[in-house]
């Protein structure tokens, strides 16, 4: 069954699509539960090639947890309540991790960061010696598209 907040519109227009009915992480895999979601009025669908996923989904490359994780939005303020000298290390660590193009776009809102891009920033605050965790701008529930 597909997780009660599950928005149809929310998945890319060219998502990849499971059909492994026999998969034994279908129960739990979006790739498998979107097909029970299609509109009857979406004609053309991209689908994962039967022959690339493994029979039993063991270690399969596709799979899509069913369950949102947390990503957050935006990180206008993080640096807000650390200290001038300090900020400006952090900030240099995230701008080599994330380069230049993407670091502000994380900034602006343009795009989320991930669970494993939350840990490293957190990670990088306590290596400068903040103890405060991280204040991004908003935390949203995402799929891992």
């Amino acid at each position: 069954m597909i997780h009660k907040n599950f928005d149809y519109h929310s998945l890319p227009v060219h998502f990849a699509y499971c059909l492994n009915d026999r998969c034994g992480r279908a129960a739990t895999c979006l790739r498998h539960l979107a097909v029970g979601q299609i509109p009857n009025d979406r004609a053309l669908l991209t689908v994962i090639n039967p022959a690339h996923v493994a029979p039993d989904g063991a270690q399969c490359t596709s799979y899509i947890d069913q369950e949102p994780q947390l990503f957050a939005r935006g990180m206008v303020h993080l640096l807000d309540k650390v200290p001038h000298a300090v900020a400006s290390h952090i900030k240099n660590a995230l701008v080599g991790y994330f380069g230049r193009t993407v670091y502000y776009r994380c900034r602006n809102k343009e795009r989320l960061i991930s669970p494993e891009e939350q840990a490293y920033i957190r990670k990088v605050f306590r290596q400068y010696g903040i103890a405060d965790p991280p204040q991004f701008d908003e935390i949203v529930p995402s799929y891992a598209l």
